[in-house]
């Protein structure tokens, strides 16, 4: 039997291009699912999914984990990076630290030559073997207990052009996050096998480590592998394009590992799936809160409770500190959540269940319950940055007096630590994003819903290389900042309207007034015209500051229509290759489109 869960009316499927499609739906410990590329998350309610907005977006591509704690880590193949927006959920806002790892951290170390990469030669060593990261996915956080305790809380995250997966340790450095290659110049796993392509990794039931290898000649998607094209040329050459239609799946195991028992939580009752959230595997955690949350069975509420306090309740042994976070996020999920077992778990010695207990609290901030903001108060001076840390977060936009009073102190007694600073103009950036329509209202409703379309198309997809607010993206171990959209450039995104069609549809590479970037703008010509005006005609208005309100008879005006784009498209078609902007400027403009 099959049964709606979301209405697909609010949620059209997408036009864009393979690589650029959702993914992820990961449940996380804060009973939400997150995804990739849209921005919004969702959550499981009364038998249907229920659609949140995150005003910045999740600045995700390909995949997104979670750690022990709900801490969420994507990755931005786009953006050529293997890590992004862990420094806080991404729904306080977009927030990407240029110290979060080293310039060699984007470094990747195969033990095969790498003559397969888009990008060409500036792309591989003298050894020919890649030099960076490329195509970072799959991540996960390895949180079993069948492989040694030290890669427990370890950041992994596959990379297919380099036939390779990186370790990383996640250190928390007074509650900013930086991470570090688990070996110098080496990775945890790299293969000889030209067609090893591990695209995904995961903790399994058994407290393993599995990944999922495509096992596949060509791992780029078709734009890149065009005739005549660098990256074309090598597979015909290395003859690699004909190895399709495979797969594998391995498992890693630690000498002497012993089979354990198979969960079956499908089966059990709710009784005996609270006894799962004390499993040393991060795995039978997770899902039995899942399960749980789902089956909606509120005759456990008492031993949840218990947990919570310290008791051992129908637990083999006294809860550990994830055991009471679990049970948290539990009655969270239940609805069973109530004011009195929050300030338990806000007196507990473990500084993660405090900033549980902080995080949950914010469903009692929308009322100004003055004994919650009483003890939030009380957290104010806490010893943990991570504590502090979440009532900054908690509390930045409450607006209460006692509430802004806390944020004050907060921000006074921890001026010294540029997390907090940092976290603010997030927030602040996240608030504008909120207030967003306001600028909107007085648009033509069909121009409008270009733009908001734009909007969300550049949020999810767009700034994984532009940066939020089209900022640009700082090199990692450098100054240097790529996909710069302001205020620069802006002059020429308020100009012809079809040079920016055609960098949408072509690419665009450098150098631009002398000067040249890591990355080129790649092609987007697989979307639709409707997609593509919508992305061009939000970039002109919030980045060129062109007015594109316009009357019906105005054809030609500053905004760009669907049947301009598939002219232009038409007009360029034979072109394989990014534009210059000194190819752009020496010529004319746009084609007239005929109705």
């Amino acid at each position: 039997m099959k049964k709606t869960v979301f209405d697909k009316e609010n949620y059209a499927v997408s036009d864009r291009n393979m690589e650029h499609q959702r993914s992820g739906l990961d449940w996380n410990i804060d009973n939400y699912i997150y995804l990739t590329y849209d921005p919004i998350r969702f959550r499981y309610k009364n038998g249907k999914l229920q659609a949140d907005s995150i005003p910045a977006g999740t600045g995700g591509q390909w995949g997104v984990t979670h750690d022990n704690y709900g801490r969420l880590f994507f990755s931005s193949a786009g953006g050529e990076s293997p890590l992004v927006r862990f420094q806080i959920n991404p729904t306080y806002g977009g927030l990407d630290l240029p110290d979060q790892f080293s310039d060699e951290f984007q470094q990747v170390w195969p033990v095969i030559a790498t003559p397969d990469v888009q990008g060409g030669i500036q792309r591989i060593r003298p050894d020919s073997t890649l030099n960076h990261f490329t195509g970072a996915c799959g991540q996960s956080i390895y949180r079993g207990d069948a492989l040694p305790a030290d890669l427990v809380g370890d950041y992994l995250v596959c990379e297919p052009v380099g036939r390779l997966i990186r370790r990383a340790k996640v250190i928390n450095l007074k509650g900013k996050m930086i991470v570090q290659n688990a070996y110098y110049k080496q990775e945890f796993i790299a293969s000889t096998d030209m067609f090893f392509r591990p695209v995904n990794s995961y903790t399994g039931p058994d407290g393993n480590l599995y990944i999922v290898d495509m096992h596949r000649g060509i791992i780029q998607q078709g734009n890149w592998t065009r005739p005549e094209t660098y990256l074309r040329k090598q597979i015909d050459s290395k003859g690699i394009g004909q190895h399709v239609g495979h797969g594998r799946i391995y498992r890693l195991v630690y000498d002497g590992y012993k089979a354990q028992a198979q969960p079956h939580m499908l089966d059990e009752p709710a009784a005996k799936l609270v006894t799962y959230l004390d499993h040393p595997n991060g795995w039978w955690r997770d899902n039995a809160q899942k399960q749980l949350v789902i089956l909606g069975d509120k005759s456990v509420v008492p031993a949840l409770k218990q947990i919570v306090s310290g008791q051992q309740a129908n637990l083999p042994a006294k809860p550990s500190h994830l055991a009471k976070i679990h049970a948290l996020w539990t009655l969270e999920g239940l609805d069973a959540i109530d004011k009195e077992i929050l300030f338990t778990a806000m007196n507990d010695e473990s500084p993660q269940v405090r900033k549980a207990a902080v995080w949950i609290s914010e469903r009692f901030l929308k009322s100004n319950d003055n004994q919650v903001l009483t003890r939030l108060a009380s957290l104010k001076n806490d010893p943990s940055y991570d504590v502090r840390l979440q009532l900054f977060l908690s509390l930045y936009n409450s607006k209460s007096n006692t509430t802004e009073a806390i944020v004050k102190d907060l921000q006074a007694t921890n001026s010294g630590n540029d997390i907090f600073a940092s976290v603010q103009k997030a927030m602040d950036r996240n608030n504008d994003l909120k207030t967003y329509g306001i600028r909107l209202g007085n648009m033509a409703s069909e121009d409008r819903k270009m733009i908001l379309a734009g909007s969300a198309t550049f949020s999810s997809l767009c700034a994984t290389c532009h940066g939020q607010g089209g900022k640009g993206m700082t090199v990692a171990g450098s100054t240097q900042v790529q996909g710069l959209l302001r205020p620069t450039v802006s002059s020429r995104l308020a100009g012809d309207k079809s040079h920016l069609v055609k960098i949408v549809l072509h690419g665009l590479t450098g150098p631009i007034d002398g000067k040249t970037y890591p990355s080129i703008m790649p092609s987007l010509g697989a979307n639709s015209d409707e997609w593509v005006a919508s992305v061009v005609n939000y970039v002109r208005y919030e980045f060129g500051k062109v007015n594109n309100r316009r009357r019906p008879e105005d054809k030609t005006g500053p905004f760009v229509t669907p049947a301009e784009v598939k002219a232009i498209r038409e007009e360029t078609v034979g072109r394989n290759k990014p534009w210059t902007w000194d190819e752009l400027e020496k010529r004319g403009g746009i084609t007239q489109a005929k109705n």
